[in-house]
């Protein structure tokens, strides 16, 4: 039986959509600088695509996609047609600007909207690379990711980081412990948990995985100071003033660089062949 969906209040949707919208635009060129450096998001979309097994000249429906490295990594590798949505505005002009592929489309969007944006196009996979847990109504955009899928799809997705130390360590909630500040209340909108009972809502055959990373200080310095990034951790300060707290934050860990890991969680779910 299916979960029955949790009410959103409506301003609190708003609130946090134009939050997600103004943030990224204003972090877009911050974003170019830290993928052309790192390759990252690149990178993680390939990993999702060979954990769910991702068919080659597959039809992708791109969910949060920014500016359009996720569309990118699967046309090149898989030869994907991909349909990018984002609230971001300037990310998706930026992608807009850069992609060469006929078979990539990017669209300014709301992703609790998918169906309107579909306009009756189905897909093999509705993906969401780093983009779900930002969703302030995680049933809504899974449904309507349901809605837009071929019957035997997937939706998959990857996750905000954690930082792992030996014994499963918060190594998070050790730095800033270490700090002597406060952990952020919500670091994230949805957390893994809620996004996975949704998951379950919706679809079947549910699969977690992870993808693990060494810590690398370095690397994690670089993403937090993106500035949609660095709001998660310091969310009521100016941007200069987030990315000078995100490097003191990480200093603190410099002790465990040798032994803690970045674990990249990530979940698919089939949609039935034949429905109920």
């Amino acid at each position: 039986m299916q979960k029955r969906p949790k009410t959103v209040p409506a301003d609190f949707k708003v609130r946090v959509k134009r939050n997600v919208a103004d943030n990224f635009n204003r972090s877009y060129l911050k974003y170019e600088a830290f993928e052309q450096r790192h390759r990252f998001f690149y990178t993680l979309a390939l990993e999702l695509a060979e954990h769910i097994q991702l068919q080659p000249n597959s039809v992708v429906l791109d969910v949060g996609c920014g500016s359009g490295i996720s569309a990118r990594a699967l046309n090149d590798k898989y030869a994907c047609r991909v349909l990018g949505v984002d609230l971001s505005a300037k990310m998706v002009a930026a992608g807009q600007a850069r992609i060469g592929s006929p078979d990539i489309r990017l669209v300014v969007g709301d992703g609790e909207r998918l169906v309107d944006l579909a306009a009756g196009q189905q897909f093999d996979y509705v993906l969401y690379n780093m983009a779900l847990f930002i969703f302030p109504d995680v049933d809504r955009t899974l449904q309507e990711a349901r809605a837009c899928l071929r019957p035997g799809g997937k939706i998959a997705y990857t996750f905000y980081p954690e930082l792992i130390g030996s014994g499963s360590s918060d190594l998070l909630a050790v730095a800033f412990e270490r700090l002597d500040e406060p952990m952020p209340r919500f670091k994230v909108v949805t957390d893994y948990d809620r996004a996975g009972q949704s998951l379950e809502g919706v679809c079947g055959n549910i699969t977690h995985y992870w993808w693990e990373q060494p810590l690398d200080l370095e690397f994690l310095n670089d993403f937090f100071s993106i500035p949609a990034q660095s709001a998660s951790l310091f969310p009521g300060l100016d941007y200069e003033d987030r990315v000078e707290k995100v490097s003191v934050l990480l200093d603190t860990l410099a002790d465990k660089a040798d032994t803690g890991k970045i674990v990249w969680r990530m979940a698919e779910g089939t949609k039935a062949k034949i429905e109920p």
